[in-house]
């Protein structure tokens, strides 16, 4: 009589087909039966969250409320970040697929929006907090300039119209201001790119062969009687300006270079750089955040603010596959206790 074999010698009789499929049963199984330990360990947890519950204590918070009757005495300013108007540039619907349009009236149109909409929102902010002052961060590309030879060809006016027409509507702006505040601060950048008066962009004296500064200079004269607002001009790179508690370092923002969008790596070397320059130094050099237009898409970090544009998208922007509505950011910072409220103003 044969005698039988064992498993073993089964498993080694087996086609390597038939012990492949009988792996692949074997590992089903045991994922067959982690699911359902899985399973019944979950309806034991289920269970206890159940249980407890039913046996839990219900919170109550004893929240304060003035009922709106008293605000916030401590004052606040309202911070206008203003960047990037280009004036003098023009870009027709029909070159950018109707997405937009722009020109000197158009951005007469959207300042006029804008102080509108800041008006409006510090009043409604007043309901609660004692603002008093409007400080307006002014970071540059006042005008469209000549840079590049198509401008020259295709702008609505030439640069030193431009700059004056810029500085006009930079004072315009100022002013409306004033009316509906006790104090307006203007701290006007003028190194930028696109009002750059040399080939190539200069950093000695580049805030003063530029464009801008003639803007600045047009936009303070423009102010100059009307006591609660002053206009400050810095033709240099960048600025500290204090509001508050905080001291923002300001600039135009051409000096990070990108290629993909938005240069986020490069807002992170510059902040390094300019925090392991001034660590050691005085008091008086030292920043809480930057704040820089120049990319015209507005966004922010607890460490940097990015300005909007007024121009909103045009034919390089287009050609490149880039889009950013005209818009331009606020926001408000308390005595005390800093930033707040931070609005984008589609404009």
């Amino acid at each position: 009589m044969a005698k039988s074999m064992t498993m073993d010698q089964v498993k080694r009789r087996l086609s390597p087909e038939m012990q492949a499929l009988s792996a692949e049963n074997k590992e089903l199984r045991s994922k067959i039966a982690q699911a359902q330990r899985t399973s019944g360990e979950l309806n034991v947890i289920m269970e206890d969250v159940l249980s407890a519950v039913q046996q839990a204590d219900r919170v109550k918070l004893d929240v304060r409320h003035s009922g709106g009757k008293s605000k916030v005495e401590q004052p606040s300013s309202h911070v206008i970040h203003l960047t990037d108007l280009h004036i003098g540039q023009v870009t027709k619907p029909e070159q950018i697929e109707d997405l937009g349009e722009y020109n000197y009236a158009i951005a007469t149109e959207r300042m006029k929006t804008l102080a509108e909409k800041v008006i409006a929102k510090t009043d409604v902010q007043r309901s609660g907090y004692n603002i008093t002052e409007a400080v307006v961060i002014g970071t540059g590309d006042w005008v469209s300039g000549d840079i590049h030879p198509e401008l020259q060809f295709t702008n609505e006016f030439p640069a030193p119209v431009q700059a004056v027409k810029a500085g006009y509507l930079l004072g315009a702006f100022f002013m409306a201001l004033a009316p509906h505040f006790d104090m307006v601060r203007a701290e006007l950048i003028t190194l930028d790119n696109h009002g750059r008066l040399t080939r190539k962009p200069q950093a000695t004296d580049g805030g003063l062969n530029n464009w801008g500064y003639v803007s600045a200079a047009i936009a303070k004269e423009y102010c100059r009687n009307q006591a609660n607002v002053t206009v400050e001009v810095h033709a240099q790179p960048c600025k500290i300006v204090v509001v508050g508690p905080e001291r923002y370092l300001t600039f135009h923002g051409h000096q990070m270079r990108g290629w993909a969008g938005k240069p986020y790596y490069g807002f992170d070397q510059r902040l390094l750089k300019e925090a392991l320059k001034r660590m050691n130094l005085s008091d008086q050099v030292k920043f809480t955040k930057m704040v820089f237009g120049h990319f015209h898409d507005a966004a922010q970090s607890g460490w940097w603010t990015l300005g909007g544009s007024v121009s909103g998208t045009d034919a390089n922007d287009h050609n490149q596959g880039r889009f950013a509505k005209p818009h331009q950011t606020s926001w408000f910072v308390h005595s005390e206790h800093g930033e707040y409220d931070f609005s984008k103003w589609f404009l």
